[in-house]
C-alpha cells in the first residue's frame, strides 16, 4: 500500500501494488466510511491502521460492486454494515464461492472467509429483481440518485450498470469528489459487464454519470490514480467508445497489457454486434 493520500478534505485514498487498486476513506466528524478496501493482506491491515489513526470510528462499508476486489474487509476493521447494492449482495449470496475463487492464493483464509459479506444500503431503490437482464434494453431508466444514510456528511450514491450491473459510484458533493469504481480509470479501458453483448449497458452508465463527473473537483477511480481533472476521465472513456462504434481506429495509450488487449477484441466484437 502507497502512502495515505488526502485527495480532498476528508477523503483520503490508498493505493494497491495490485492493479492500482484504490481503498478510500470518508472521514466526517467523529465517523468514517471506508469504501472498497484492497487488496493483500498487510494492506488491508494498513487501510484499518489508516482508519485508527484518523481518531474516527469506522460505522459501515461501501462495496461499490461485486468483484472480489471491491468485496474486502479486514478483521481490525469494525464488524459494521458492509453496503451495495441489492444486485451485489443478492449475487454474493447465490454465488459466494465463484465470485471470492480469484482470492485464494492471494488471500489469508480467514480474510476470504469476511470478504462479501454484504447487506443492501437501506433506501437502496432498485430491488435485485429489477435490474435489466440481457439483451439490455437501451432505453433503461435506472434509478434516481438517492443519499446515502450512514450519519455523515452528504453522500449521493449513482447506480448504473455499466461496468457491472448493479455498481454504484459515490457522490461527496461538499468536496466535489466523485468515487467512481471501476469506472474512468487511468490504467483501464472501459470494462463492460461480460453479460453486456454490445455495449449498451454500458454505454447507458457513462450517460448516466456523465453529469457528476462534469461537476466534480476530484475523481477517484477503482483502478488507477485520483485526477482534478475527471473530464479528461470521461473525454477519454468516450473517444474510445464512439471510436468503437462508428467503427474508426482505436488508439488508446491504456491498452499496455495482454489482457487489456483481449478485453478490447471483446469490445470490438460488442461494438459490431450494437452495430448489426
Amino acid at each position: 500500500m502507497r502512502p495515505c493520500v488526502e485527495v480532498a478534505p476528508g477523503v483520503l485514498v490508498m493505493t494497491s501494488r495490485r492493479e492500482a487498486t484504490t481503498s478510500t476513506l470518508v472521514l466526517s466528524g467523529d465517523r468514517a466510511l471506508v469504501v472498497d478496501p484492497a487488496w493483500d493482506d498487510d494492506e488491508l491491515t494498513g487501510v484499518a491502521a489508516v482508519v485508527e489513526s484518523s481518531g474516527a470510528m469506522c460505522t459501515a462499508g461501501v462495496a461499490t460492486h461485486e468483484h472480489y476486489d471491491h468485496v474486502l474487509w479486514h478483521p481490525a476493521l469494525p464488524d459494521v454494515p458492509r453496503w451495495s447494492t441489492p444486485w451485489s449482495c443478492d449475487r454474493l449470496s447465490r454465488y459466494r464461492d465463484e465470485v471470492l475463487a480469484p482470492l485464494h492464493g492471494d488471500l489469508s483464509p480467514d480474510l476470504i472467509d469476511i470478504a462479501g459479506r454484504l447487506i443492501p444500503y437501506p433506501g437502496a431503490p432498485r430491488p435485485a429483481a429489477d435490474v435489466p437482464l440481457i439483451p439490455y434494453p437501451r432505453n433503461t431508466r435506472l434509478p434516481a440518485p438517492v443519499p446515502l444514510p450512514w450519519g455523515g456528511r452528504e453522500i449521493v450514491v449513482h447506480e448504473h450498470d455499466a461496468h457491472v450491473r448493479g455498481h454504484v459510484a459515490l457522490e461527496i458533493p461538499d468536496a466535489g469528489v466523485l468515487i467512481a469504481g471501476d469506472m474512468f480509470s487511468d490504467v483501464e479501458i472501459p470494462l463492460p459487464d461480460l453479460d453486456d453483448p454490445d455495449l449498451s449497458a454500458y454505454v447507458v452508465g457513462l450517460d448516466r454519470l456523465a453529469d457528476v463527473v462534469r461537476r466534480s473537483r476530484i475523481l477517484i477511480p477503482g483502478h488507477g490514480t485520483p485526477t482534478d481533472d475527471p473530464m479528461s476521465r470521461l473525454d477519454a472513456d468516450r473517444r474510445y467508445l464512439d471510436a468503437l462504434l462508428t467503427g474508426a481506429q482505436v488508439s488508446d495509450t491504456r491498452i499496455t497489457s495482454p489482457f487489456l488487449a483481449q478485453m478490447h477484441e471483446e469490445n470490438v466484437k460488442r461494438a459490431r454486434a450494437k452495430q448489426a
